[in-house]
């Protein structure tokens, strides 16, 4: 069984192709998203995904995560006594997603096709495949994430288009310019930034809470910090349905609070979003193309549901961008239908 994996730096997710179109298979606890965690205790066993997640809270010095960023470099994060690079953590990842496939459709899975940020270098790229090998899969194919979510967006389209697609996930961002002439996608210009992402938004909640408390990181314990941030990650997700959140923490047994406007934290990442301007003014002068051909603008990434982001998009792009498929399946759903046309279903 050949199965498409969107493995993501905050989650990932797997898709399959049958019955005539792509469908997400949901992990064993029925979510379709997958965190990207890794937690190993000084016994040796291993967590991933939830209770990965959840368990770097209390044990955050044996657990990793945005580790796709660490992609094809030496980097090893110790867990539990145990050395491991990026693309051992993200086998287990994978392995995890392989298991909840085979669970979920009753059958062995041996091969699959895996998605990376389109700016991946060779490097980046070899490692996730020996990730996949290592999860004891064979890689058939390795795909862009953009040109995923643009066939997702195409196939449901079908009709000859030009797309911009604005990936930003967790951890990286990319965008390119594909045009479909059906049933052909061509790809006229990539271009990205493989540090900045969601968590780069979340990071700037944290540091104007410490800025306003007046501590120091430093003085912080791993605990600690690790309190913060979720709470941060909270109020990141709260702006989508307030204007003004307020964050709590209780640090050394002192409560602090900051409260916040949408229009301060749009504000604070500022430089954030003209790290985001770059790569899209040289995809589109790349591709040689003007923001009037461009026929649909997609977003794709569970970071492109900020609001400070959506509002950053339309009011560079001058219109409001096609939210036809859900931004965080889009990528498995380009992938599964990959899997689709490799089988020549």
């Amino acid at each position: 069984m050949l199965i498409g994996i969107d493995l993501g730096t905050t989650n990932s997710l797997v898709a399959c192709f049958r019955n005539g179109k792509a469908e997400i298979i949901p992990n064993r606890l029925g979510e379709n998203l997958t965190p990207s965690v890794v937690s190993v205790d000084s016994k040796g066993t291993v967590y991933v995904g939830r209770s990965a997640k959840e368990r770097a809270m209390l044990h955050p010095l044996e657990s990793a995560s945005v580790f796709k960023r660490s992609m094809g470099t030496d980097r090893e994060y110790v867990l539990g006594g145990w050395k491991l690079r990026a693309e051992e953590l993200s086998s287990l990842v994978l392995r995890s997603l392989k298991e909840d496939a085979e669970s979920y459709l009753g059958q062995p899975v041996t091969d699959a096709i895996i998605s990376v940020p389109a700016y991946f270098n060779d490097l980046q790229r070899k490692a996730t495949k020996r990730a996949g090998e290592l999860a004891g899969l064979n890689v058939v194919r390795i795909i862009n994430e953009p040109t995923a979510a643009a066939i997702a967006h195409g196939m449901m389209e079908q009709k000859d288009s030009r797309y911009l697609v604005f990936d930003l996930g967790g951890g990286t961002f990319d965008v390119s310019i594909l045009e479909l002439y059906n049933p052909i996608m061509e790809v006229h210009a990539i271009a990205g930034d493989n540090f900045i992402g969601g968590e780069d938004f979340t990071d700037v909640l944290y540091n104007l809470f410490l800025e306003s408390a007046g501590i120091a990181p430093e003085n912080l314990d791993l605990k600690t910090r690790s309190e913060i941030r979720k709470n941060a990650e909270n109020c990141k997700c709260a702006f989508s349905h307030s204007n003004e959140v307020m964050m709590c923490c209780a640090v050394n047994g002192q409560m602090h609070i900051l409260r916040l406007s949408f229009e301060e934290y749009e504000r604070a990442c500022a430089p954030l979003l003209d790290r985001l301007r770059k790569p899209i003014e040289r995809s589109l002068r790349d591709a040689g193309v003007s923001l009037n051909e461009i026929d649909q603008i997609v977003l794709v990434g569970g970071a492109t549901r900020s609001p400070v982001v959506r509002k950053f998009v339309a009011k560079l792009f001058g219109r409001i961008p096609s939210f036809g498929i859900n931004p965080d399946e889009a990528v498995a759903i380009g992938a599964a239908l990959q899997c689709g046309m490799k089988s020549r279903d």
